[in-house]
């Protein structure tokens, strides 16, 4: 396989090197633990049921099958109804319940991610480590006012937990993965505490090649990214809190759904955090923050792959470097009564998009020194200011009612140096203020082992920048959400229902199939519905069995089609056995024929490219707990070496002459894989 890569291997040797290193040492320096006291870490193979109405939580850390997460999406996978597009071995779009893109915030400590890239090759999630957060909370719905405006799907929150400044000194944990397609991974994160501060330093590496699919057939997959994080925080008191934080990334990825590949992801970030606590017996937090991100991003079609002679006789060479620079503030009190707690926050975002990029040009040194040569040249500028409030009333012991209200004012703006707004025929559409309301009642009602709840919710969601690209002439997006759901815990079994109703006003259609230099996005009306079952069942001593099926229903009102890019019927279940010293399990996902779909249409992420078929895979792994500091685990995913792909799903086919055409990319064939996770 021919692999270019612009940055040097060695940024990966060191966090491998490092980490393998602190892993063999805790692995033979390490008390043996005494039986019956171990407890294994589990390895995820779907989500464990809802507790807590319209919300499932995750621990990142933790080994996932199918293989271990390498990004944010990929970790999305083991939640009911989460789908992912894939674009290659990694930086999928994940999608809820047939929704993703801005329908989806994705935030990572509290501030709004962004990807750079115009055709989406770095989605939010692109630019997540999950070995280096501490917990992943997913909210289903317009069921949150928190988490920043245009909440249609839910949000995705990935969590790094405030260092305890009780526990002195330094501690640790570090992870190591190898598996098939010469995938590596390495992790390792580090916190020195003392009284009046600490240290936190993460850092994260993983690479593979192109993978295989169940057919042996190479598919265009291979890519190599790196990560650190630093976050320093004094603590004058046990009241006061002022942290600033840094992360850094840098990656590559081949694409199989595309004609251009990302040579170049590059994130730079900071972030600066003021929180007091306990101020009065009702005013228990102040917090602050502020965040700043760029993105600089560069695509070209000859660094990853090969070009065939006859594109290189038509010069078709080409490169696009566009970049994104975010800055988000949050200011937010939490308030404490006798039975009710409640947030008040104002938030802020101003978002900047440029672009510059070569000419279609003969050879790669000329393409690559005329993107260089140019100036970039912004595009499109977004401003929004919110405010919100959500209370918890505890009612009774069993009674509680959460609610919440928020309004956003968002600014977009195409900028008049963009060659593009040609497009958008009249100046009326170059400025646009969108107002937006969100808010959400819940009602939960908790009897003997049983929690009922019932919940509206509404969210305006304005165009994004992807969308705008498509269609200038756009309105606001309005999601009108009925949820239901009840949750049944006892000591041995758990079960959880959680079904929704929608109707979006004003739906974004992306439609690929509109006559050429006409816009390829437009409103319409939808109605979706569906919902997730799960349940987990310690049926004897050591001994667990689990299951979940997920299931959505889209339809475009506007013209009587199905919603297209709405996933099948799907179900998990997982049998495994764990006594504390040793574990095993098998994970079989179901997946069920899509005949629902409509060519060409979706979203700003993927259209629908045919039907699906159905198809089941199985997977199986087992762990070891070597000692109470380290923990082995090893799976085989896709057994029995199945060729599939999934309805959610595109791959634009270029042809010699440039033309394009809808196809499928496989998932992975037969998968082994292999980690080791380790703390002190």
């Amino acid at each position: 396989m021919k692999h270019h890569s612009n940055q040097p291997v060695w940024t990966l040797r060191p966090i491998v090197a490092l980490t393998l290193g602190v892993l063999s040492s805790m692995a033979f320096a390490a008390e043996p633990e005494p039986t019956g006291t171990a407890t294994l870490e589990e390895v995820v193979v779907t989500s464990t049921p809802t507790i807590k109405p319209n919300t499932v939580k995750l621990d990142p850390k933790a080994p996932v099958q199918p293989i271990p997460a390498p990004d944010g999406a990929s970790l999305l996978k083991t939640v009911p109804n989460m789908t992912v597009i894939r674009k290659g071995g990694i930086d999928g779009d994940p999608l809820f319940r047939g929704l993703g893109g801005s329908r989806l915030a994705i935030t990572a400590d509290d501030h709004q991610l962004f990807g750079g890239c115009g055709m989406r090759m770095d989605p939010p999630t692109s630019y997540i480590y999950p070995d280096n957060y501490d917990e992943v909370i997913i909210t289903k719905g317009p069921q949150s006012v928190t988490q920043g405006p245009g909440l249609v799907a839910g949000s995705v929150q990935f969590i790094r937990h405030d260092v305890n400044e009780d526990q002195y000194g330094l501690h640790g944990n570090g992870s190591f993965t190898v598996g098939s397609a010469d995938r590596l991974d390495g992790n390792l994160g580090v916190s020195g505490t003392w009284k009046y501060g600490y240290v936190r330093l993460n850092a994260a590496g993983n690479k593979a090649d192109n993978y295989k699919d169940g057919d042996g057939k190479e598919v265009h997959s291979n890519y190599s990214r790196n990560s650190q994080n630093l976050s320093i925080g004094i603590t004058p008191d046990d009241k006061t809190l002022i942290e600033a934080g840094f992360d850094r990334s840098r990656g590559e990825a081949a694409y199989a759904d595309r004609g251009m590949d990302g040579v170049k992801f590059d994130r730079d970030a900071w972030n600066v955090k003021v929180a007091r606590r306990q101020i009065t017996p009702w005013l228990s937090e102040i917090k602050a923050q502020y965040g700043h991100s760029y993105v600089d991003h560069v695509m070209d079609n000859f660094t990853l792959a090969n070009k065939t002679a006859m594109m290189m006789m038509m010069g078709k060479y080409s490169v696009k470097n566009p970049d994104r620079e975010t800055d988000t503030a949050k200011l937010e009190a939490t308030l404490d009564f006798a039975q009710v707690r409640a947030k008040i926050g104002a938030d802020w975002m101003e978002d900047q998009h440029s672009m510059r990029g070569s000419d279609p040009s003969n050879s790669s040194l000329i393409a690559n020194t005329q993107y260089l040569n140019k100036h970039r040249i912004n595009d499109q500028y977004f401003k929004n200011y919110g405010i919100y409030a959500e209370a918890t009333w505890q009612m009774s012991d069993k009674n509680r009612l959460i609610a919440g209200l928020r309004r956003d004012k968002t600014k977009a703006e195409y900028e008049t140096g963009y060659a593009g707004f040609a497009n958008v025929n009249g100046t009326a559409w170059q400025k646009q203020t969108y107002n937006l309301n969100a808010g959400f009642a819940r009602f939960e009602h908790q009897r003997n082992d049983w929690t009922y709840y019932a919940g509206v919710g509404l969210a305006d969601r304005a165009p994004d920048y992807w969308e705008r690209n498509r269609s200038a002439k756009l309105n606001k997006e309005s999601n009108r959400q009925l949820d239901l759901g009840a949750i049944y815990k006892r000591d041995n079994l758990q079960v959880s229902t959680s079904l929704f109703a929608s109707k979006i006003n004003d739906f974004i259609l992306v439609d690929t199939t509109v006559p050429a230099g006409q816009p390829t996005a437009r409103n319409i009306d939808a109605k979706r519905w569906g919902g997730e079952v799960e349940a987990m069942w310690n049926f004897a001593p050591s001994w667990k069995a689990g299951t979940s099926l997920a299931y959505t229903w889209g339809k475009n009102s506007t013209n009587g089609t199905p919603l297209a890019q709405t996933p099948p019927l799907e179900s998990k279940t997982t049998v495994g056995y764990d006594n504390g010293k040793f574990s095993a399990s098998a994970l079989l996902r179901v997946v069920a024929k899509q005949n629902r779909f409509v060519m060409g249409q979706g979203n700003i992420a993927g259209q629908d490219s045919g039907a699906s078929a159905g198809f089941a895979v199985l997977s199986l792994n087992a762990g070891w707990k070597i000692n109470k500091n380290m923990v082995l685990t090893a799976g085989v995913d896709n057994v029995f070496d199945r060729t599939y792909s999934e309805l959610i799903n595109n791959k634009e086919s270029y042809n010699d002459d440039g033309g394009a055409s809808l196809q499928k990319i496989n998932e992975p064939g037969r998968q082994y894989w292999l980690k080791v996770n380790a703390k002190f």
